[in-house]
């Protein structure tokens, strides 16, 4: 019903204004109408068919509302657009919403996702989808007469189930409240609205400090950045990490803010990132913040493929496990389209969260554990597919050791593009990585100074070195041939993305048979466990080193170098005959013989 009501009185506008002026001209008109029609305002300011035969008036009385104290004077507020209006292209608007206050459309219309209709007109934030807001409000469960914080919540969706609870809501946006106050006079039960940016000018303060509220809710921009100096110049000393990251910043924010729990959706690269993640991380779950980490579905939002996670923090802190759930599975997930989906089973998802009820979707992880995985929070490091578990086991059985204890890594060489004093090299990629057998040969030419490379012969690729794509394509392996190029002119080195395996010679792993099982299922399932990144994949040189790598026997290890080898042998055979092949009809209906 709010669809409809939001677009035909938009779509009677659209012509005078532009698309988010009509949206908020729209909710201005829709909450004067609600206000008059249940007696909220004074009789002269109500809206009524008798206004409209005199001409100017609505558009007086609208200007008059943007005056007003509280929510009234947010709520219409930039009342001066109504000037390019006539009250004759005017009038067919407000006798739509009088038709619908006449037909009880307003009574109970639900505006608290009226941000979703925007957002494609709006730049203030990313909307919610609806099932997301309702998860996060679970999460937190303000209680009748507790109090809740809800900054970022430009569009009030937070704040309007949190007042349907019969809890306190405190809105607090960075953007102009004039479609948070509009949502607040549209519910049936208002929420306070105020005007603040949560990291550099809070407005949530009493006595010098911070607000407690009972719960925090809130889900913070993305891809924002704040100057250092707001961190430098903090009245609360709110963060101990020096650093430009909303995500960071916000999270200590809100656990300033909050007494009983917070509830955050941010994106996954909050969950493993280093420098002030990292830092972050550790503190919380040190300290036992962290009560919950739960894994969203992909596509969730409208404008942006983002991934994202929920944390659930008590401020208190104490709590000696972490409970991580992934929510993106078929019983918390439903496709919506090729690129869309959207949650379900709301319900379930809180009470796997909060209660001591497990499934294959969930695990319950010590804090220690947690610490000695680099504060990790995703959720796939401890829920793990059936395959991983398995994995697990035969790791236990055997034996093992650290990839760090067999092989050093060597990172790849600055290139250059300038001509003088510069060497040509070969850069070995992603797309040199044959699937079998050694690599051949390069793709392509790369220029390196002169002096890096005489001064940096190490991380030029030798014979047996293997090659791993650590960013991007990741995953995937090559083993340079026993006749690579020295170092140097001609040389070859590895392209950005990629990193040096140099196994050591007195190594229990040789080189060849560490390549195969890198490559190999049990190696390729090993490396998808320590893949992190938000919008491009990678995998981290400190993770690597950790990786487990199987000891295999001197006979497993001579098949691996005899495998090798015959690949190799394969490959050369299947190149000549490919070159055959392609030369037994070139000279039919030939273009050269034309010449």
């Amino acid at each position: 019903m709010l669809d409809k009501a939001i677009f035909q009185i938009c779509d009677s506008l659209r012509t005078s204004l532009t698309m988010p002026d009509a949206f908020r001209l729209s909710l201005q008109i829709l909450a004067w109408a609600k206000l008059s029609s249940t007696k909220r305002l004074p009789e002269p300011l109500c809206l009524s068919a008798r206004m409209l035969e005199e001409s100017g008036r609505a558009i007086d009385v609208l200007m008059r509302l943007g005056q007003e104290g509280e929510l009234m004077g947010p709520a219409f507020s930039g009342a001066q657009q109504l000037g390019e209006l006539s009250a004759a292209s005017l009038r067919p608007t407000l006798e739509l919403a009088l038709r619908m206050t006449e037909a009880g459309v307003l009574v109970d219309l639900d505006a608290s996702d009226a941000i979703v209709i925007a957002e494609p007109w709006t730049t203030g934030g990313f909307a919610l989808p609806a099932e997301l807001a309702d998860l996060m409000i679970g999460l937190a469960d303000p209680c009748a007469g507790e109090s809740a914080y809800t900054p970022w919540d430009h569009g009030g969706q937070l704040a309007t189930r949190v007042a349907r609870r019969d809890a306190q809501a405190y809105l607090e946006t960075p953007q102009p409240p004039t479609i948070a106050a509009l949502i607040s006079l549209l519910a049936d039960k208002p929420f306070h609205v105020s005007k603040g940016d949560p990291i550099s000018s809070p407005s949530a303060i009493e006595g010098g400090k911070p607000i407690q509220f009972d719960c925090a809710i809130a889900f913070p921009p993305l891809g924002q950045r704040y100057e250092l100096d707001v961190v430098d110049r903090d009245w609360f000393d709110r963060f101990p990490e020096r650093t430009q990251s909303v995500a960071v910043l916000a999270t200590r924010h809100l656990l300033c803010q909050a007494r009983r729990r917070v509830v955050l959706a941010a994106p996954n690269s909050l969950l493993f990132s280093p420098g002030s993640e990292f830092a972050l991380r550790q503190d919380l779950v040190r300290r036992g913040i962290v009560q919950a980490v739960i894994a969203l579905p992909g596509g969730l939002l409208n404008m942006t493929s983002i991934p994202l996670a929920i944390l659930v923090l008590d401020p208190a802190g104490g709590h000696e496990q972490i409970k991580f759930i992934n929510a993106d599975t078929p019983r918390f997930r439903e496709p919506i389209s090729k690129a869309r989906s959207r949650i379900c089973n709301v319900g379930a998802l809180v009470e796997a969260v909060l209660t001591s009820a497990m499934s294959a979707d969930s695990a319950i992880v010590p804090i220690s554990d947690v610490l000695a995985n680099d504060a990790q929070l995703q959720v796939g490091r401890y829920v793990l597919p059936d395959i991983k578990k398995h994995l697990q086991t035969l790791l236990t059985r055997e034996h093992t050791v650290l990839l760090g204890d067999v092989a050093s890594t060597y990172r790849p060489m600055q290139t250059t593009s300038v001509e003088d004093d510069a060497v040509d090299v070969f850069e070995v990629g992603a797309a040199d990585l044959p699937s079998f057998g050694y690599i051949t040969r390069p793709g392509r030419t790369v220029k390196v100074e002169a002096t890096t490379a005489s001064k940096n012969a190490q991380q030029f690729l030798r014979p047996l070195d293997i090659v791993l794509i650590i960013k991007g394509s990741v995953g995937k392996v090559g083993i340079v041939p026993p006749d690579a190029p020295p170092p140097g002119p001609g040389g070859w080195v590895v392209g950005q993305s990629a990193t040096i395996l140099r196994v050591a010679k007195d190594s229990v792993v040789t080189a060849p048979a560490l390549a195969v099982q890198l490559r190999s299922s049990i190696g390729q399932e090993l490396l998808s466990g320590i893949v992190s990144g938000a919008s491009i994949q990678l995998i981290r040189l400190s993770e690597l080193m950790r990786l487990p790598i199987l000891v295999p026997d001197h006979t497993m290890a001579q098949k691996a170098t005899e495998a090798l080898a015959q690949e190799a042998k394969l490959q050369q055979e299947i190149d000549t005959l490919r070159a055959e092949q392609s030369q037994l009809a070139s000279d039919l209906w030939s273009v050269a013989g034309l010449l």
